[in-house]
């Protein structure tokens, strides 16, 4: 089995479609086919239907695509490994994090590693926590930081930091913030959420339907951080939910937090790497580096 050919075929199963990845392999059409028929013969089971608009993956093609994942993963990794033990050379270290710690906890870590005799090179993601612990799990980043899910995902391990609070903001001069309100009072505000699914949005839709309330009026879904959207919420009584460290950044100038009767929300922040990572030397000293500055001191 070469793995040009599973290349290949990682390829088509990305688009579906037999004439896209040729493009995007820039093979012609024939070529794709034959390098799929060489997998198949080996294999002795077919590993894609044709479909009239394209291609879709059998039980044998999908199992094939996640293990050729993994071993072009493993592949990288060695590539990488090898590379430090020729040159000595740190190469760029891909690391992620969720928008809310991007100012407040990331930069300063990153401009400490930037500086020195022996400055490292980053590529850095910023997404939601489901899409970079996706984007790690794919070996597209060597880190995330990103808020832990129950149960952590398959192949990833993980090292809690510490925890954030999220609050409900609104604009400074709201009326919630001149008079306390109901629970029912904050439901029938304006919201401005993440998509269902986002922790965030579960966690607020919760806050109502345990006190048997119906869910928030949403008037804006977005699909990034609401920190993102600080001048919108500041220009209309708009409520949302951010992070204390969004809160302490530019970004929440202007506005305030409001009374919640079940307080803030606390989740737990972690470190994530794939379990079967090769561990240069950059990504040890990145290790080390975010847990003497970020990690919280244990309970006494």
């Amino acid at each position: 089995m070469q793995l040009k050919d599973l290349q290949a075929f990682a390829r088509i199963a990305e688009h579906g479609n037999l004439h896209a990845a040729a493009d995007a392999l820039g093979l012609t059409q024939p070529a794709l086919s034959k390098s799929v028929r060489r997998l198949e013969t080996e294999l002795g089971v077919r590993l894609l239907e044709r479909l009239p608009r394209g291609v879709a993956l059998t039980a044998a093609g999908r199992l094939l695509h996640e293990r050729g994942r993994s071993l072009a993963r493993l592949v990288d990794d060695t590539r990488v490994e090898i590379a430090d033990l020729k040159t000595g050379q740190s190469g760029q270290l891909r690391v992620g994090a969720v928008p809310t710690i991007l100012d407040t906890k990331l930069a300063p870590v990153l401009a400490q590693l930037l500086g020195g005799d022996d400055p490292l090179r980053f590529f850095v993601s910023v997404q939601l926590s489901g899409g970079l612990l996706r984007a790690l799990q794919a070996g597209e980043l060597d880190f995330a930081l990103a808020a832990i899910p129950e149960p952590v995902p398959d192949g990833l391990s993980c090292l809690p930091l510490w925890r954030q609070e999220t609050h409900i903001v609104a604009r400074k001069g709201h009326w919630l913030l001149r008079r306390p309100g109901t629970l029912d009072d904050l439901r029938q505000q304006p919201w401005l959420l993440p998509p269902r699914g986002i922790m965030t949005r579960t966690w607020v839709e919760a806050l109502f339907a345990q006190a048997g309330l119906d869910k928030p009026r949403l008037m804006v879904e977005a699909d990034a951080s609401p920190g993102l959207f600080a001048t919108l919420i500041r220009k209309t009584d708009l409520l949302s939910a951010m992070t204390v460290d969004t809160l302490a950044s530019p970004m929440g100038a202007g506005l305030a937090t409001v009374a919640s009767p079940q307080g803030p929300w606390v989740t737990p922040l972690g470190l994530f790497w794939r379990r079967t990572a090769y561990f240069s030397k950059p990504m040890e000293r990145y290790r080390d580096h975010l847990l003497a500055t970020l990690a919280e001191p244990a309970p006494a």
